[in-house]
């Protein structure tokens, strides 16, 4: 196949992907024409987004919050990373990361009880 064969066979097909979308167009609004007459139209769509508000409202709102406790929960508070493993911190009524301990236990025993307000056990 030559260049211009291919050049050829794409116009084809794009002409064919036009048709159809204007095809698909004409039947959408004689769709529309039928459920919303032009003399009622303004009517029913006003009727139809009162009817349909509450619904959006709700799964805009369900969406913010599942996107919240996604950042909060998953991504590690919007840090970019994941909680990871989770244990109890040694010596505190808490949960750490387990990652976040073994990198470094001495330290973590050494700075223990330096932090006031700690929920110790």
């Amino acid at each position: 196949m030559g260049i211009e064969e291919v050049k050829n066979y794409a116009i084809e097909k794009l002409k064919e992907l036009f048709l159809l979308l204007n095809n698909f167009s004409r039947q959408f609004l004689s769709w529309f024409d039928k459920v919303f007459p032009p003399d009622t139209r303004k009517d029913k769509i006003n009727h139809w987004f009162h009817v349909a508000l509450p619904f959006l409202i709700v799964t805009i709102f369900l969406a913010l919050i599942s996107y919240c406790c996604y950042c909060c929960c998953c991504r590690g508070g919007g840090r970019g990373r994941g909680l990871g493993r989770m244990m109890k911190a040694p010596g505190r009524n808490c949960r750490m990361q387990r990652s976040t301990f073994e990198s470094n236990p001495r330290g973590y025993f050494r700075n223990l009880r330096s932090y006031p307000g700690d929920q110790l056990v």
